[in-house]
C-alpha cells in the first residue's frame, strides 16, 4: 500500500487518538520528543530519498495488527494505550517510505517513549524509586565517612534533615536515558537483543548518575563546601551530572569499529 494513502487511513480511523494526544500536550516541552522522532522519520521521505529500485510501501498485516490494537484500546483502555499504538501507526508508515524492510526494535522503543509517558511514570514510579534513591545516596555518603541516616524521604545528617524531593528519585534522568539509548539503537540499527543490553546499560548509568548527584547536592545542603550560597551550584551540580551520564550512554552504546588487522 503506498504510504502517503496508509497514513491518510490512520489518521481518519484514529482520530479520537489525536485529540487525546493534543490534550496531553500542554507544554512544548512535552511534545518535543514526539515531534523530533516524527521529524526524523518523515524528513527522508520528504525529501524523495527511498532506495533506489524500490517503490515505497506499507506492510499491510503490522498496519492491520496495530489498528486491531487500537481498536480494542478504545473500548476499555486508558487514554495512554489509545495513543500509542495510533501513534505507531503513523510512524511505521513513515518509516515504510523511507527505509527499507521492517523497522526494528529499537524503531518501536523510541516511539513509545516519545509518547508523554514521563507523567505516568513519575506517578507510579516516583515514590518507590525516591526510596531506593535515597538508600543508595545515604550508603554511598557513609562510605565517604559522613554519618548520616534516612528519616522517612529525608536524609539526617546531625540535627539537619534534608528533603529528598520528587526531582531526587531520578525518574526524569532515567526516561532520558532509555530515549538516548533508543535513539542510538535506531541510528546505529542495533539488533534487538544489543537493543536490550543498551536498556540495560542506560538504566545503570542513569540510576548510578542519579545517586552521584543526589550525593553531590547533600553537601550544598548540609553546608559542607564553602560555596554552598551560590545560587547557581544547584542547576550546575544536576547539569553536569546529566551530561556525564548521557556521555556515558552514548560511549557505551554506540558500535565498537572491529579493528583493522596490519597487513
Amino acid at each position: 500500500m503506498n504510504p502517503l494513502l496508509a497514513l491518510l487511513a490512520v489518521g481518519a480511523a484514529c482520530w479520537s487518538a489525536w485529540r487525546e494526544l493534543a490534550a496531553r500536550l500542554p507544554e512544548a516541552s512535552d511534545a518535543l520528543p514526539l515531534a523530533l522522532v516524527v521529524a526524523a522519520l518523515a524528513a527522508p521521505s520528504l525529501r524523495g530519498t527511498a532506495p533506489l529500485g524500490r517503490a515505497p510501501r506499507v506492510l499491510m498485516a503490522p498496519l492491520i495488527i496495530l489498528l486491531f490494537i487500537y481498536t480494542l484500546a478504545v473500548i476499555s483502555a486508558p487514554p495512554l494505550l489509545r495513543i500509542a499504538p495510533a501513534v505507531l501507526a503513523v510512524c511505521y508508515c513513515l518509516h515504510a517510505a523511507s527505509q527499507v524492510g521492517a523497522p526494528r526494535a529499537s524503531f518501536y522503543g523510541l516511539v513509545l517513549l516519545a509518547l508523554p509517558v514521563l507523567p505516568s511514570l513519575e506517578f507510579y514510579t516516583a515514590y518507590p524509586v525516591r526510596l531506593a534513591a535515597i538508600e543508595a545516596t545515604a550508603a554511598l555518603l557513609r562510605m565517604n565517612g559522613i554519618a548520616v541516616g534516612v528519616d522517612g524521604l529525608a536524609l539526617r545528617f546531625g540535627e539537619q534533615l534534608i528533603q529528598f524531593d520528587a526531582p531526587c528519585s531520578g525518574v526524569r534522568m532515567l526516561w532520558t536515558g532509555w530515549f538516548f539509548a533508543s535513539a542510538l539503537a535506531y541510528l546505529y540499527q542495533l539488533t534487538w537483543w544489543r537493543y536490550l543490553v543498551a536498556l540495560a546499560i542506560a538504566t545503570v548509568l542513569a540510576i548510578g548518575g542519579n545517586i552521584v548527584r543526589a550525593s553531590s547536592l547533600f553537601y550544598l545542603e548540609a553546608k559542607l563546601l564553602p560555596f554552598t550560597e551560590a545560587p547557581w551550584m544547584h542547576e550546575a551540580v544536576g547539569t553536569v551530572a546529566f551530561g556525564m551520564t548521557v556521555l556515558l550512554v552514548f560511549l557505551a552504546v554506540r558500535p565498537r569499529r572491529a579493528a583493522q588487522c596490519p597487513a
